[in-house]
């Protein structure tokens, strides 16, 4: 009972700060939109080994088999900073409408779209029956977030587009014998989504139109690996998280239509609905103890990004108020560290890793303009006691820069008066970690 009540306090306590923490804080620029930024120590060797290293109860996140080496009760609360720079250089932008070429595009480059946020997550691992272990994660494995100047030369595309996201992870793991421990999850999400542009507007004396779509969506999923000792000093994690497919109820609103434009049945103020399935994502780790402080950690995850084909929205009048082709592939992430424990108190760590895009150029938009990343990761933990370590990690991730020939509807796509937006993006993103850990 005692165990249970301090799970309970904990975790309504987490779940506020959470929630409060995402709704007030911007989103990421992220490789897709996804987030693996959920842990300070698996940050710093740049998550290289994350399905095998177990350091601590984060592990729920990257394999809940791993709960299995988390000693007694652990609690770990944890915040990473982000800050992202994305700038548009116009290589040749239009506006066109059926009718042929109307302008060469207005408006400026759209300023920095990147942004500085927070992402917060929290764990809790203890044991359960004398054999099992239980945890809870909580965190936000999907965001994104540009905003641009609202009156830059691809307003009618986008101004500003953010995706956030609650996942609430209960778990459960156990050994199967000496060697093998398995873990199974359950992942209960949250997602919302807002989606700001301009309207193109035909009318004499009339400025742009704006558009507003917001929606959100609860919905399951589940996650589940083993981690495999092949020797006392090697092991072999395995990790896979399913995909979730969420249906996002809101609306869409439009403000300062002239009086012809607003008879577009796609144009009227109404609910709506997109549909978005997040990719399931597959993981093999290793970790090899060198020696007695050294240890050697890979990791190569495959992310299933091929079935986001379109983002479609649909009004309840059967209008499609928007419609992108996305298109994206599949993509790898591989990444290679080590950590050195100096001494009881101290550990180092770093990692390099590769985060290949899912987006084709052909498919890039400047809702999401992401393309392959670089990291570079160093990291610490410090333990003051045996009750309590607290680690802090850095990380810098170079972005490729990203070819944009976007070509977008300046009213609705059943209009058949488009634009093209063409040039390429500069982008970079720095992230700091830190949390700490309480052993009882």
């Amino acid at each position: 009972m005692k165990n249970f009540s301090f799970y309970l306090n904990h975790t309504l306590l987490a779940n506020s700060i959470f929630i409060s923490s995402t709704i007030l804080s911007g989103t990421c620029f992220a490789s897709g939109f996804a987030l693996i930024d959920n842990s300070a120590s698996g940050s710093g060797q740049a998550f290289a080994g994350a399905a095998a290293v177990a350091e601590d109860p984060s592990t729920i996140y990257f394999n809940p088999a791993g709960m299995m080496y988390i000693e007694g009760t652990q609690v770990t609360a944890g915040m990473n900073f982000i800050k992202s720079d994305a700038e548009f250089n116009n290589k040749g932008s239009t506006d066109l409408t059926a009718l042929g070429p109307l302008s060469t595009s207005q408006g400026g480059d759209g300023g920095n779209a990147g942004d500085t946020f927070f992402v917060p997550n929290f764990y809790y691992v203890s044991d359960f029956g004398g054999k099992y272990k239980i945890g809870l994660g909580v965190n936000a494995p999907f965001g994104l977030g540009t905003e641009y100047k609202s009156d830059w030369m691809g307003r009618y595309a986008s101004t500003s587009s953010e995706v956030k996201s609650l996942n609430i992870n209960p778990s459960i793991a156990f050994r199967a014998n000496d060697k093998l421990s398995i873990g199974l999850g359950m992942n209960i999400q949250y997602m919302e989504a807002i989606l700001e542009s301009r309207i193109y507007q035909v009318a004499v004396g009339f400025s742009d139109g704006k558009a507003k779509i917001t929606g959100d969506s609860w919905a399951f999923g589940f996650n589940g690996g083993l981690i495999y000792e092949i020797t006392p000093a090697t092991r072999l994690g395995v990790h896979y998280r399913s995909d979730i497919s969420h249906t996002l109820d809101g609306e869409a609103k439009f403000k300062n239509l002239s009086p012809l434009i607003a008879q577009n049945p796609s144009l009227a103020n109404q609910d709506a609905t997109a549909n978005i399935d997040t990719p399931s994502t597959f993981s093999i780790s290793m970790t090899h103890q060198l020696n007695n402080q050294l240890t050697l950690l890979g990791d190569i995850t495959h992310t299933k990004w091929s079935n986001f084909e379109e983002l479609r929205v649909v009004g309840d009048n059967d209008s499609v108020v928007s419609l992108v082709e996305q298109n994206w592939s599949d993509s790898y992430r591989i990444a290679l560290g080590m950590k050195y424990q100096y001494n009881d108190q101290w550990i180092f760590r770093t990692g390099v890793a590769h985060d290949e895009t899912p987006i084709d150029d052909d498919y890039r938009t400047s809702r999401i303009p992401g393309d392959d990343r670089t990291w570079l990761s160093f990291g610490t933990g410090y333990s003051p006691s045996k009750q309590l370590t607290i680690d802090v990690a850095y990380s810098h991730l170079w972005v490729d820069n990203a070819k944009i020939d976007e070509d977008y509807s300046l009213l609705t796509p059943a209009t058949g008066m488009t634009g093209q937006l063409k040039g390429k993006y500069e982008a970079d993103v720095d992230i700091l970690s830190v949390q700490a850990t309480w052993k009882y």
